[in-house]
């Protein structure tokens, strides 16, 4: 192992696997592209590149016995573009994953050695389920003749009903039911493939690409089976790196709070107690959210060996593209509560400019500094509250504290922001600070309307309010904050008849 990597890595990078590298590329790519991730981040702070084998969760770029290689025999290529450009892309993995192989070259091979040459870790990732297959219409190739030839291994149909993620248009999902043993007994076989066949330094299992594992209602009783699991892996890949007589770090990235670990099934407090892995990510599966329960899984873990790292993506729902601000206070927060690790996520595919480009002179800085707490004192914050995937509000099925709809003058709706920063200390040394809140608003609120915000038990001034074609912004002026748990209360002293005040999005925003 490289020696800037002796101790526990601090900042994990994982590569979507081909968005950047094989599906932008005009075929035959060559290898020194197919490496274009690793090139891009390894004069960074990254210590781990984890890249994604799969292009569904049962077809590859490499041979495997456990899987499909990726677009084999399939001939119906999509055409045209969708709100994400030109679909030729999906037809581009496969041709240059097959220039590839005619070159004899294994795409794990080729970055498991590019990694290590550059001082980096190399730690495959497997997306446990990923229903990106779900959508016929675009990703029929990412579905596996395996899977094809065996619906009754399948979770198939009706679509599950909490509506979170996914593409639910032919009411059948291809995701595989882990209630069947013989789908626990092919990703085991894959996991153990990886590790004994390829020169790794640990292994990913992610959790949160496809977020359904059992028939709807039957995840309690398929928990029992899942930790099983977990054993297997955690047992056949210690075996293999004792063989190997090297150090291995085995990580899951999980639901972002215990309660939503449960409800798809998995028993993650048991599998802390029994250090089925190294490393829990607890974050949401496909952008941001700063209210992840980071202070909650480091306290499960005490008087274990298992560390518990901070989730981070590009993209925040309800906010856009996260910026430099947004992505030093989500790594803040989740360092000041005990976070032993960051992990970045979609980084490479949601980048500023687009998977064709490289990254902004932001991006890269970003890379060198959120891999230590120090480097992010006294940086420009913006922390926020997350915002339901689908802008659903909690009465309407949504798992998010956003959106929230006031209506009536006793229906106070209170949120909670973790806040990194020391800025009493700041304000002690004379360190300038400005602090305000702003709260956005759905349209059509009354000009009459007053909104009252209490910040920690404080009401604050009067905010300065604005008005757009799409929304309303109220921006409250703040004089402190705690460093920790801020809690904020909003209320309205006279609400509109039949008119519900929406909040759509709440920022802490800390200059200095």
């Amino acid at each position: 192992m490289n020696a800037k990597n002796e101790e526990f890595p601090r900042l994990i990078f994982n590569s979507d696997g081909d968005s950047t590298t094989l599906s932008v590329f005009e075929p035959p790519i060559t290898s020194e592209k197919a490496c274009r991730d690793i090139e891009e981040v390894a004069d960074t702070g990254v210590d781990v590149f984890s890249n994604s084998m799969g292009r569904g969760d049962d077809t590859f770029s490499h041979p495997t016995e456990y899987g499909d290689l990726y677009g084999e025999g399939f001939s119906n290529w999509p055409e045209g573009e969708d709100g994400h450009g030109n679909l030729q892309w999906v037809r581009f993995m496969a041709d240059n994953g097959r220039a590839l192989l005619d070159a004899e070259i294994n795409i794990i091979e080729l970055l498991s050695e590019r990694a290590h040459q550059r001082g980096l870790q190399f730690w495959p990732a497997l997306r446990m389920n990923d229903v990106h297959e779900d959508d016929g219409s675009r990703f029929a190739a990412f579905r596996s003749e395996f899977k094809k030839e065996h619906p009754d291994l399948l979770l198939g149909s009706p679509y599950p009903s909490d509506g979170s993620y996914g593409y639910p248009q032919d009411n059948f999902t291809w995701a595989f039911n882990f209630a069947k043993e013989e789908v626990r007994e092919r990703k085991l076989g894959l996991i153990l493939e990886t590790c004994e066949k390829y020169d790794v330094d640990g292994f990913e299992l992610d959790f949160q690409r496809g977020p359904w594992y059992f028939k709807e209602g039957k995840e309690q009783e398929g928990m029992p089976l899942l930790t099983d699991f977990m054993r297997k892996v955690r047992n056949g890949t210690r075996e293999v790196a004792n063989r190997k007589g090297r150090s291995f770090i085995l990580i899951a990235r999980i639901p972002p709070t215990l309660d939503l670990c449960l409800d798809i099934g998995l028993d993650v407090a048991t599998w802390i107690q029994e250090e089925l892995a190294d490393l829990f990510v607890p974050m949401q599966g496909s952008y941001l959210d700063m209210g992840a329960d980071i202070k909650g899984f480091v306290k499960m873990a005490q008087n274990t060996r298992c560390r518990i790292g901070g989730g981070i993506e590009h993209l925040a729902k309800g906010y856009r593209q996260a910026g430099p601000d947004m992505l030093y206070a989500a790594a803040m927060s989740f360092w000041h509560q005990g976070a032993s690790s960051i992990y970045l996520f979609n980084y490479d595919c949601h980048r500023q400019l687009g998977p064709d480009f490289p990254y902004t002179p932001q991006e890269i800085k970003v890379l060198k500094e959120i891999a230590d707490p120090k480097t992010l004192v006294r940086k420009d914050k913006r922390y926020c509250v997350c915002v339901d995937m689908k802008l659903r509000t909690p009465e309407e099925g949504g798992v998010k504290p956003l959106p929230q709809e006031i209506r009536s003058t006793d229906d106070k709706k209170s949120f909670t922001i973790w806040v990194g920063d020391d800025v009493e200390s700041s304000l002690r040394e004379g360190v300038p600070v400005d602090i305000w809140l702003r709260f956005t608003f759905a349209k059509g609120i009354s000009e009459n309307q007053h909104i009252i915000v209490v910040l920690n038990g404080e009401k604050m001034k009067e905010g300065h309010r604005l008005d757009a074609p799409a929304c309303t912004t109220w921006k409250f002026p703040v004089g402190h904050v705690l460093q920790g748990e801020n809690e904020i209360s909003v209320y309205v002293e006279e609400v509109e008849r039949d008119m519900a005040l929406r909040i759509e999005g709440i920022e802490l925003v800390i200059t200095y």
